[in-house]
């Protein structure tokens, strides 16, 4: 006899794979506006100086960091040490240790998919998976999202470094689409700050920038995201000492 289509006790289907695909490229394209032109200026700026064309997409695979790309080539060209350029490069990325805080990578189970994951972290990615209903988020989606966002890095920089030496390199044209990331971030960090509601850390992280600011302008993203980290920890585990009583007394009734 044919088996009922109605079972009971039985756990609820996976979810799909198509739709969590198309839910990511659908973000990622959001992302790919930006990092296409943006990209393209990375390579125009490679093929200026002389390098061949097919580094761009090599330093768009492995180093995929639009200011630290942009500064890579000018280390590349002075012959930086190892020692400088390691230090270069954990000073304009250090933000990224306070992503990690607040990145659902716990959904992510596949251990190689994680590792690509922290590789692919960039400011706007997480602003826009961050921004995302956590319910609405799998790990698939995540994958996929931040896949399709270096895809689009990749191939504005391949882009921008084949068509480089037939153009004009103009400094005043690579600032002017910078501009269109910082402000699609700002963007994604007010729809983020929206869904969150999280409005006492908005107004400790101002706070730690204004103070910090006063004080020191080169160091001011490093130490300003220390204060404001250790802050935010310190009232986390304050607010959990301080319900703790609380818990365990619900716990004997």
């Amino acid at each position: 006899m044919p088996k009922s289509p109605i079972s009971t006790g039985s756990t609820p289907p996976k979810r799909q794979f198509a739709p969590d695909v198309t839910a990511g490229l659908r973000d990622a394209s959001i992302v790919g506006a930006g990092y296409i032109p943006l990209g393209a200026g990375f390579g125009m700026l490679l093929s200026a100086q002389g390098i061949a064309w097919w580094w761009s997409p090599i330093c768009a695979l492995i180093v995929y960091s639009g200011s630290l790309q942009y500064l890579a080539v000018d280390l590349f060209l002075a012959s930086t040490s190892l020692g400088a350029t390691a230090a270069a490069s954990f000073f304009v990325n250090f933000r990224h240790v306070f992503y990690g805080l607040s990145f659902p990578l716990d959904l992510v189970k596949n251990r190689l998919a994680r590792a690509y994951c922290v590789h692919a972290l960039t400011d706007e990615a997480y602003a826009l998976i961050v921004s995302r209903p956590r319910q609405e988020l799998t790990g698939r989606r995540i994958v996929i999202t931040q896949l399709g966002c270096h895809l689009y890095w990749i191939v504005g920089c391949t882009i921008g470094a084949l068509v480089g030496s037939s153009l004009t390199f103009s400094p005043t044209m690579l600032e002017t689409v910078s501009f269109t990331l910082t402000a699609l971030f700002v963007v994604l960090a007010i729809e983020s700050l929206k869904s969150s509601k999280a409005h006492a850390s908005l107004i400790i992280a101002l706070a730690c920038a204004a103070i910090t600011l006063l004080f020191t302008k080169d160091g001011m993203l490093v130490v300003s995201l220390t204060a404001y980290a250790l802050l935010v920890s310190t009232l986390a585990i304050y607010k959990v000492r301080k319900e703790r009583p609380t818990r365990r007394g619900v716990d004997h009734v």
